[in-house]
């Protein structure tokens, strides 16, 4: 058989999947064979857990470098709704990441029917974001990645405006992965004006304040992120940045690094500002990742939405400046599905405090068939 045949039968078997009635189902079986292909466990430490049981006072009991009191929404969520023990905490945050995922799934397909929305949310589900987020339940990712979601879809500024807000008090790569998605949608003329952009980063300012003001009235004395980033030198960070190059910067996007190559070669020349711009964003993202402990999941939070922003500007640009010829989009999605099948056999990996480490795939194993 030749390669284009495979091709062209993989496509249409793709296609006619997405459109039947079951697809949605079928997201959730994917997002099972994934769970059992990487792994599941808890970050260690769980520190949103613990402060979840009393989120209005200083917890150095947990860890005197407690920067992670500056998440206040999903700890006081938890709080409220009495889900603080390790077993309902974690399966919350679960709960919260498969919500994520699915309204973003559901908004795909609003936008561009079910066939493809089946494809884009197989890249999400496949992409090193689930990777960290599988194997460090208990973080306040899940939620962070559901209000950054209709970022993605959404031109109403009421909805942005609040989601800004309250995307603030969960996570601080909130503030930066929102406006950096509504400044690509500005630039490739995305349904976002200038004027989505004051109202997000003025929600998200009001958002930062409201943690300092919960920070105050609750006389919460902690260790900013800032603080700790100054507890090390730029050599330090620089040194364990580039300790496993080029294996962490390949962990960042892992086999979903072959998107942007592909965006690049089939889409530059109609739109160099916007691919020049994803570009910079993304030096820009990896500029702030040398200064974290845990690179993979950080630029995952930051940059997730950049890689499926690109993939929806391409996908419009094939229909659009390529309307001509229906076979350019078909090439694209064939080449976005080849790269979804090969996620599942991709080696699962990521970087955190300088170090390579795999998932607990082994770990989730054991505890399964006991």
């Amino acid at each position: 058989m030749l390669l284009s045949t495979f091709l062209d039968q993989l496509y249409e078997k793709t296609l006619d999947l997405g459109r039947r009635r079951v697809w949605f189902l079928l997201l959730g079986l994917i997002l099972l064979v994934v769970i059992l292909i990487n792994g599941m466990a808890i970050i260690p430490q769980q520190p949103y857990q613990e402060l979840s049981q009393n989120p209005f006072t200083t917890r150095t009991d947990i860890h005197f470098e407690n920067y992670w009191q500056e998440t206040v929404l999903l700890p006081v969520i938890a709080f409220y709704l009495g889900l603080t023990s390790p077993t309902t905490f974690n399966i919350l945050c679960f709960i919260i990441l498969v919500g994520a995922y699915s309204l973003f799934a559901l908004s795909s397909s609003r936008r561009w029917g079910s066939a493809t929305a089946l494809v884009f949310s197989t890249l999400l589900i496949t992409s090193p974001l689930t990777t960290t987020s599988l194997t460090w339940l208990g973080t306040p990712d899940g939620l962070t990645v559901a209000l950054t979601v209709p970022f993605l879809f959404s031109n109403s500024g009421i909805l942005l405006f609040f989601l800004a807000i309250l995307g603030a008090t969960n996570h601080p790569t909130f503030i930066i992965a929102s406006m950096e998605i509504l400044l690509l949608r500005w630039i490739g003329r995305d349904q976002i004006k200038i004027r989505h952009l004051i109202v997000a980063a003025i929600g998200s300012a009001a958002g930062y304040g409201l943690v300092r003001l919960f920070l105050f009235v609750n006389d919460i004395k902690i260790v900013s992120r800032f603080d700790f980033i100054l507890l090390k030198s730029l050599d330090e960070w620089v040194k364990m940045s580039a300790a496993n190059l080029p294996m962490s910067i390949a962990s960042l996007f892992n086999i979903h690094w072959l998107i942007l190559l592909v965006c690049l070669l089939m889409f530059f020349k109609k739109d160099k500002l916007y691919y020049s711009a994803v570009f910079v964003i993304l030096l820009i993202n990896y500029a702030v990742v040398v200064f974290t402990l845990d690179t993979t999941r950080i630029f995952s939070l930051l940059s997730w939405g950049v890689l499926f922003h690109c993939i929806f500007h391409s996908h419009e640009l094939a229909r659009t400046e390529y309307g001509n010829d229906p076979a350019y989009l078909k090439q694209f999605l064939q080449a976005l599905i080849v790269i979804g099948i090969a996620s599942f056999i991709s080696p699962r990996y990521f970087s955190w405090l300088g170090e390579i480490h795999t998932t607990p795939f082994y770990q989730f194993m054991r505890k399964l068939l006991r």
